[in-house]
Order: C-alpha cells, then structure tokens, then sequence
C-alpha cells in the first residue's frame, strides 16, 4: 500500500517540535487542530511572551514544499528545524528555557504515534478537552491546564 504522504509529511512538524525541545527551546508548545472542512491538519507552535499567548503556524513550513501528497519531503528533522530556526529566529527566541514536565510528556507523545497518525487538540466539532484525538482514532491525555493555549479555539 502506498504511504499517506500528506500525513507522513505533516508528522515531521511534530518531530521538528521534539528537536527544537533538545535544541533549549523548551517553553515551546505545540497546538495541532484541524481545518473547519476536517480535511486539513493544521499545528502552531506556541509560548507565552510577556504574559500573552504567541504563535507561528508550523506547518506552513510542510505546506511550502511542492507534491507534499505525491512524495516524502526530502529533508531530514535536523535539516527541518534548521530551516524553522532561520524562518522564526525571532519567534524561538522566546521559547528558550526549561519545561522538563512539557517536553517529557511531548516525547511520550511521539513514541506513541504510529506511522502517519496525526494528534488534533480541537475542530469546528471537537472541542478541546482533558486530550487530544489522533487521525487513528486514539487518544492522548494532555497536561491537565493546557487548553489554555488554544486560541479559545
């Protein structure tokens, strides 16, 4: 069978996340959702910047590469983050520090996805809750508070 490449290629957003969590950015948060039609993934990343809620949208680094859904991204996580930290320098400068509790929990998350499973903390018909959905149907709990990075959603 022929790999999803759109969701193949969306889950390199999450372990670019993982990466820049071992680079010292670990006040960075990720918010995955989807479109209001459902048929698109959509993920921030997030911090908090003099008390308020900031935000780039991560996954416009995938959607940037040409045939995203013909064939896989040719370039590697490291290659992927290096690319994001010269795209938002500015933005992950106020991601630098230590969240040991967050970024614990984020490795777990990825050592549990499968093979293009995409998580989604929300949709125009899924509101947030105590976890998030997978595009396979399971569920991961999050840091009870977290909701509050949603946007309100």
């Amino acid at each position: 069978m022929e790999p999803n490449f759109y969701m193949l290629n969306f889950q390199k957003i999450l372990y670019v996340a993982g990466n820049l969590h071992k680079k010292g950015y670990q006040n960075l948060r990720i918010v995955p959702s989807l479109s209001p039609s459902g048929l698109s993934w959509r993920c921030s990343f997030v911090t908090i910047k003099e008390g308020r809620i900031v935000n780039v949208y991560a996954s416009s680094l995938i959607q940037g590469f040409d045939s995203i859904n013909e064939k896989e991204i040719e370039l590697n996580i490291e290659e992927l983050t290096n690319l994001f930290i010269e795209k938002e320098n500015d933005f992950l400068q106020n991601c630098k520090g230590k969240n040991e509790e967050y970024v614990q929990w984020f490795e777990r998350v990825l050592q549990n996805l499968k093979a293009e499973e995409l998580p989604y903390a929300y949709a125009d018909y899924f509101s947030p809750t105590s976890f998030w959905k997978t595009s396979l149907e399971n569920e991961i709990t999050i840091i009870p508070g977290d909701e509050k990075y949603y946007f309100d959603y």
